[in-house]
């Protein structure tokens, strides 16, 4: 057809016409044969077919009926990149190089012009490289991103005669710095790992598990093989049934991107949660009582990924032994048994181990090691999952078991060991705040566990005994291990360590202390972002839950490394001091619960004050006004230091001052007689994560504290504002849709505090319209909690109950819709 149209007796505008109906027709009925790999060979053909007739055309045009012989025209076209590798998908770029050589008597620089213009004409999008023959070496070896898709160049058309040397050409390259380029490809794969980590909205070319793996697993034994196909390592250096697994899940990833680019219609590689449900009925999914089609779907792309990273993680490594270990230069004595070693903490297993699990666990329960190389998954991956309830026991007394766990995980054994495991296995969480699967997220909670990061949570984990250490590991994994069902996952996560507890022959104590932990694993961290942990009855509630010390203790770590595997970067200092003051004021209730009284608690705090060395250097009229301060918070919130430091700076503040902290961002603003337009404040720094307001009022001197998530640098500009909010008097911020039924008030929340919470979806500036509104009704707010998960604001201010809030609550809550 397309011959017949480039031969006809028309002239060379209706040719072209004609040429761009043709391609543009075929694009615009692609979705029908969006399949994965079949879709691959049929679309890059096709374009093979569409380079052809635009090159012919283009020698009919220059030469008419007097072309020479194809083979005899010094030009050969080759495709590259995904092209090359006939993995060309919609919207991305067609690369071709053009190789020639500038012989006299062949015009080929204006072939190879005329050629390139017309494919852009054409609407084409074509990536295009010329290059001579005789400097093809010299130009591959400038830039691996040049070198890497030469070496993977396919024939399209031209001349065979220069494919031969091309291809010779090619081979040099390919041995030339062989060592330099596949080390070099192979940490490019772990800088995509660390920029695009497995989520559930993951990058599916360049992030883990993504066809990026593939690649780079073709490129090396390309470099070193000469391979055009990875399937030609059948039998050299993988198995059959390996490289049916990990094909079929790269399949399965062909399918989603071609799916996932017609749904979007442009290059996209990031299976965005938008996307997720049509992509899903695109394949066949459909709803079931127990998961979403698109839930489904996800839990299927995750398994492909982690697939794909295995199979190709195992055998690059493989591949790059002998560029990465000389046998001579390995000691005797970091050989800690027959084919396993251990070097810098991190274990090796020779990659020819035939022992059973149960041989090698005996080797790993009697030495100590925090890292693993990928040849222990490979080790994994092919024994049968077969040890003692002893050892597994005992697994959980070792002082590092995480590289275990996460090895039998990647090696898709850790739920024949550990049954419950199965349900969550790639168990999405659409929640808005997990960002990993709550597989990753339990093994990454037991990682923290064993690599905390914090040093007052270090100190309560050391003082733990080896059983409580035993069971925190065991918990750590399985608090989440009841999700993805219709029950509560707390209830049924009981459930599941329970049995798993029994079966493992421990004691009933020790059963009931992980069952309850299990039960209250997300308690600690809720009030802690979400309460006034100051509060007696609050203390008093979350005391009568832990019990003791040893289950405060526990609950403790956990909640810390539970959410601290939530998300990366999102367990912080200021989280940190949230759930240790909570930790530290239950402890005094647990041990004396006369101490938990408003009141107590301040006279103890002024008993301190009256010995501390900077409260004293003050003058005696200052330590009475700070004494008789109405701000009880200002004693609650803070040690005897701290509020000497405080007291110090307002007493030393002539008109207004202010201190700044960037990582992470905390303000502190003191200021004496002066209005200060805190609404204002607020409102301009709304974009900025905000999380816990103090203030303190001593005479006619004010403390302002705004603690903030994230880190900030531009001081300058929140000195301009805090300027600004000074000479500020009326600022007007109009309403972010807070409706009055979306606030709880309690008027008894203790002796001299009222407590207001709000509940509300997330929006900017809802803190400084508050503000505003407490302002203008004279209302003493003394702390502000700000808590926001999964889209969702839980706030709680508490207000002094002088400042008569009760009593015109009416009123203010009619300043909301």
């Amino acid at each position: 057809m397309l011959e017949e149209i480039i031969y006809s007796n028309k002239d060379d505008f209706e040719i072209i016409k004609e040429l761009k109906n043709e391609i543009k027709k075929y694009t615009q009925n692609l979705e029908n044969e969006a399949q994965g790999k079949q879709f691959f060979i049929k679309y890059t053909k096709k374009m093979d077919e569409f380079i052809t007739i635009v090159f012919k055309f283009v020698l009919k045009k220059m030469f008419g009926y007097y072309r020479p012989n194809i083979n005899s025209l010094p030009i050969t076209l080759t495709a590259m990149g995904s092209y090359g590798r006939v993995q060309l998908s919609l919207y991305s770029d067609i690369d071709i190089m053009i190789v020639y050589k500038d012989l006299e008597g062949y015009n080929t620089k204006e072939i190879i012009e005329n050629f390139i213009t017309l494919l852009w004409d054409l609407g084409l999008q074509i990536g295009h490289r010329v290059h001579k023959i005789d400097e093809l070496f010299n130009v591959a070896n400038t830039d691996i991103m040049i070198k890497t898709p030469i070496l993977e160049s396919r024939f399209i058309y031209g001349s065979k005669y220069l494919w031969v040397e091309i291809q010779n050409e090619i081979k040099k390259i390919r041995l030339h710095n062989q060592k330099e380029f596949v080390l070099t490809r192979y940490k490019m794969l772990q800088e995509n790992h660390k920029k695009y980590p497995l989520s559930m909205e993951p990058n599916i070319k360049n992030g883990f598990g993504g066809m990026r793996d593939a690649n780079t697993l073709f490129w090396i034994a390309k470099a070193i093989y000469g391979i055009d196909n990875n399937a030609e390592l059948i039998g050299i250096i993988y198995d059959e049934t390996d490289y049916k697994e990990y094909r079929n899940a790269l399949e399965f990833i062909f399918r989603v991107r071609t799916h996932l680019h017609i749904i979007t219609k442009s290059h996209k590689d990031v299976v965005l949660l938008d996307y997720q449900r049509e992509i899903a009925l695109k394949l066949g999914y459909t709803d079931t009582p127990r998961l979403k089609a698109e839930r489904q779907f996800i839990k299927d792309l995750l398994k492909s990924l982690w697939t794909i990273n295995r199979f190709t993680s195992i055998y690059i490594k493989k591949l790059l032994r002998p560029f990465l270990y000389n046998q001579k230069n390995i000691s005797k004595n970091i050989r800690i048994a027959k084919n396993y070693y251990t070097c810098e903490d991190k274990i090796y297993i020779n990659w020819h181990n035939k022992d059973m699990m149960k041989d090698s666990f005996k080797i790993f329960l009697e030495n100590s090691f925090k890292t693993y190389d990928v040849s222990l998954v490979n080790l994994f991956h092919h024994q049968k999952a077969d040890i003692t309830k002893k050892q597994l026991k005992d697994l959980f007394k070792k002082e590092h078991i995480y590289p275990i766990i996460k090895a039998l995980y990647k090696a898709n054994k850790l739920h024949l060991i550990i049954p419950a495991f199965e349900k969550v296995l790639y168990l999405a969480q659409f929640d808005g705040y997990h960002q990993y699967p709550v597989d990753i997220h339990s093994i990454k909670t037991l990682y923290n566990i064993e690599n905390i990061k914090f040093q007052n949570i270090q100190k309560v984990y050391n003082k733990l005994d080896e059983t409580n250490k035993q069971i925190l590991k065991i918990v750590a994994l399985f608090h989440d291990l009841g999700k993805g069902r219709k029950e509560d996952h707390h209830i049924v996560g009981e459930k599941l360590i329970a049995s798993f507890m029994k079966e493992l022959k421990f004691k009933d104590k020790e059963i009931k202390i992980a069952k309850r932990l299990v039960r209250y694993h997300t308690t600690m961290s809720n009030i802690a972002q979400r309460e006034d942990i100051d509060n007696d009855k609050i203390l008093l509630n979350f005391a009568n839950i832990v019990k003791n010390k040893l289950h405060l203790d526990m609950l403790y770590i956990l909640t810390y490394a539970d959410m601290d595997a939530v998300s990366d970067g999102l367990f912080n200092s200021f989280k940190e001091n949230l759930i240790t003051t909570l930790y530290k004021n239950t402890l005094e209730v647990i041990e004396n619960k006369e101490l938990i009284l408003l009141s107590n608690k301040r006279a103890r705090k002024e008993k301190q004050l009256l010995k501390n060395k900077i409260f004293l250097s003050l003058p005696k009229l200052w330590q009475k006004k700070v004494l008789n301060s109405p701000s009880t918070q200002l004693f609650l919130k803070n040690n005897s230091e701290e509020i000497a430091k405080i007291a110090k700076k307002m007493y030393e503040v002539d008109k207004y001052d202010f201190m700044i902290e960037s990582n992470p961002l905390r303000i502190e603003i003191i200021k004496k007689g002066l209005n200060f337009n805190l609404g204002y404040f607020l409102a301009k720094l709304s974009y900025l994560p905000l999380r816990h307001i103090a203030i303190y009022k001593v005479d006619d001197v004010k403390y302002f504290k705004m603690e903030f998530e994230k880190d900030y640098e531009d001081e300058w500009s929140i000195k301009e504002i805090i300027d600004k909010s000074f000479k500020t008097d009326e600022f007007i911020f109009n309403n972010p849709d807070l409706k009055s039924n979306e606030f709880t008030i309690d008027c008894n929340h203790s002796k001299n505090y009222l407590s207001l919470k709000l509940q509300t979806t997330d929006k900017k500036g809802i803190i400084a319209y508050i503000m505003q509104v407490m302002d203008k009704h004279n209302i003493d707010v003394e702390d502000i909690k700000i808590s926001v998960q999964k889209n969702i604001v839980r706030d709680i201010l508490i207000i002094n109950k002088n400042s008569g809030f009760c009593e015109k609550k009416d009123l203010i809550l009619g300043e909301f819709k």
